[in-house]
């Protein structure tokens, strides 16, 4: 899959899904799978057209994204950055420019509450009044429900944001996952029966409320369950540092500087200040349990 920004776009013949796509969820997925499926039937090149907002943190990385799209079967994603000269053009100037000029669109694939152009001036009717003046098709979904909850990427990012893992992942359709190089620590898990891994995601990167969590985790393709907690560790670190300690069930092999992926299953619990080691030995042994029949 290519990856190009919006400036250096010149396509032609394409199905282009339009979006910000933060977090890649079941609902953007429809569009997704739509423009796959559609490009291949009509001899298109599939094209994810990505508008970046600015955000601290993200609930995928720009590489995770990739990565996801181009399993999907994506051709192209084109990234856009919300800047005020994109914001500022209007809804014909965005056809013309972008959907025209830049992407040669033959379809565009659409969520029913999309909006374009400067003050949001533009909806899927005009969007497709548009389509019969330049020669593209426009098909539009509607929202996607989860029980009673629509889906949204700020709906993720709540449930993650408190802890409710599992929920984002339903959400998602994928389990909501952190990745970074395993770093010394000071190994002293090892001392009390339990070994961890330490990772320092992207500071980038959303990171779920502190706690402990049922995990898996892909270590050289291959997949063992965990608890990982993420916090500060208050009962044996007075430093206050935030890491992402993982201990792996049945294994014990050294990943110094490997690069793994933490799955997120499910909460264990918040993260507590134990009286001693021996209270915290304690826990960890019921949150193994738990975690060895999750």
């Amino acid at each position: 899959m290519d990856r190009i920004t919006y400036e250096d776009t010149k396509l032609n013949n394409t199905a282009v899904a339009l979006g910000k796509f933060e977090g890649l969820h079941k609902g953007h997925m429809l569009l997704v799978n739509c423009v796959c499926q559609k490009s291949k039937e009509l001899g298109l090149k599939g094209v994810v057209f990505t508008i970046n907002m600015s955000q601290d943190k993200v609930i995928n990385l720009p590489c995770e994204r990739r990565d996801i799209l181009e399993k999907s079967g994506i051709d192209v994603e084109v990234s856009c950055d919300f800047t005020p000269e994109f914001g500022s053009m209007s809804p014909k100037e965005f056809v013309e420019d972008i959907l025209v000029k830049k992407l040669g669109a033959k379809l565009v694939v659409v969520g029913t509450d999309f909006r374009f152009g400067n003050k949001r001036a533009g909806d899927v009717a005009m969007l497709k009044s548009f389509g019969k003046d330049y020669g593209f098709e426009v098909i539009a979904f509607d929202k996607l429900m989860e029980e009673e909850d629509v889906i949204s990427s700020t709906l993720i990012r709540e449930m993650i944001e408190i802890g409710n893992v599992k929920k984002a992942s339903n959400l998602m359709g994928r389990d909501y996952f952190v990745s970074g190089k395993v770093m010394k620590g000071r190994q002293l898990g090892r001392t009390i029966g339990f070994p961890t891994i330490n990772i320092i995601p992207d500071n980038s990167k959303l990171i779920p409320a502190f706690g402990a969590y049922c995990t898996e985790v892909l270590v050289d393709n291959v997949f063992y369950k965990g608890i990982t907690n993420v916090g500060v560790n208050p009962t044996i670190d007075a430093d206050n540092n935030m890491t992402i300690e993982t201990y792996l069930l049945d294994f014990d092999n050294d990943i110094y500087d490997k690069k793994v992926v933490v799955f997120f299953k499910d909460y264990i619990r918040g993260e507590k200040r134990f009286n001693n080691i021996e209270e915290l030995k304690v826990q960890l042994a019921c949150d193994k349990a738990f975690a060895m029949h999750q």
